[in-house]
């Protein structure tokens, strides 16, 4: 899986470098990054995610999400814990998204 998350990485990064988007990739855990555009202050997830399947399963798949930093800080103003933001708040805080679509929500075309 890591090889699979860096190649996903790089082809953002490469993306970012020719539109002239400036992502910053702070990795967290270990097999999670965290990508942000300060300009316009948006911040992705990409990494192994647990999600049920048709079976009620859960699996580990790589994927992405969005952060709603507002919520984010709000919440964390509030005393919610990281968990508790992921089991109560995802949806308003974090939601997912296609790995294929962080580029494009990270350097909109109106931002470039």
């Amino acid at each position: 899986m890591d090889n699979y998350i860096t190649e996903i990485l790089e082809g953002i990064v490469e993306q970012a470098k020719n539109e002239d988007c400036n992502i910053i990739i702070k990795q967290v855990e270990n097999d999670g990054y965290l990508l942000t555009n300060e300009k316009i202050k948006r911040i992705a997830g990409v990494g192994l995610v647990h999600i049920k399947n048709e079976t009620d399963e859960v699996e580990e798949v790589v994927g992405a999400f969005t952060i709603d930093v507002s919520k984010y800080k709000w919440a964390e103003t509030e005393g919610f814990s990281h968990d508790q933001m992921i089991d109560d708040l995802t949806g308003e805080i974090f939601n997912l998204i296609g790995v294929d679509e962080v580029f494009d929500y990270l350097c909109p075309v109106k931002y470039n």
